[in-house]
């Protein structure tokens, strides 16, 4: 009876590892690390306390992806049961954290990576008053504001000139806020979502045209106050207009 009790737990717990392993070509491309701290890439992932600690270095700056963990606990009748749990998007060379909730137990994690970044040179912006373009405090939440600053060369001001078409910063696209098409319509960051809101293309006047809308990036108002949040305008051929990108 002992083996038939043994035998039944090692075939749920295989059962239950295989409903909870990353599906083979599944959107987000994951790659699975035992609990001693195998390397995948160049993201690392080991046991950190009750749970689990990835990290990364040496990827792009602007690829995101989290941490995701396999929970496991006992029902009330002995039986083992699985969930899951992950850390929240993160961006580049950093490390994060999951675990699971008490009296779940975490026994494996594993990288879990966003959308690919496209090829593509990486750097400051700078335009108008030699101001740099910067992503409001450095937020990675949708909708940010994107605005000017002094140039500091931070992660804010990082930002890569994509080959498919869009401009990126801590993993978040450019976005022409609501898809709208006016003039002073502000810009912002978002989710890459291969919208025209978010279609860049570099003109030989040094500005850059938003295809979907007609119109070009601009420092609104000619401002030269740090904050200033940049729109869409009329291309035009202005100082304000014109912007100076990562080679």
């Amino acid at each position: 009876m002992r083996r038939t009790a043994t035998l039944l737990t090692t075939a749920l717990l295989a059962g239950a590892a295989a409903l909870t392993a990353p599906a083979a070509g599944a959107a987000e491309s994951a790659a699975q690390n035992a609990p001693s701290a195998q390397t995948a890439a160049s993201c690392t992932v080991g046991r950190s306390g009750v749970g689990f600690l990835g990290t990364c270095s040496g990827i792009d700056p602007q690829q995101t992806w989290r941490l995701a963990v396999t929970c496991q606990g006992f029902d009330s009748n002995g039986f083992p049961t699985f969930s899951g749990s992950s850390s929240g998007w993160v961006t580049g060379n950093t490390s994060a954290y999951a675990g699971c909730f008490y009296p779940m137990m975490a026994t494996g994690g594993w990288i879990v990576n966003g959308s690919p970044v496209p090829a593509g040179p990486v750097g400051q912006i700078s335009g108008y008053a030699n101001k740099c373009v910067d992503v409001r405090g450095g937020s990675t939440a949708n909708g940010t504001p994107v605005q000017i600053w002094d140039c500091l060369g931070n992660v804010n001001q990082t930002w890569k000139i994509g080959t498919d078409g869009t401009i990126r910063a801590l993993g978040k696209c450019l976005d022409v806020q609501g898809g709208h098409t006016g003039n002073a319509t502000v810009v912002q960051t978002y989710d890459c979502n291969g919208t025209g809101a978010q279609q860049w293309q570099v003109r030989p006047d040094g500005s850059l045209l938003n295809p979907q809308s007609g119109r070009c990036l601009d420092d609104l108002g000619f401002s030269t106050t740090n904050g200033n949040q940049l729109g869409i305008w009329d291309c035009n051929g202005a100082a304000n207009q014109k912007w100076n990108l990562p080679a």
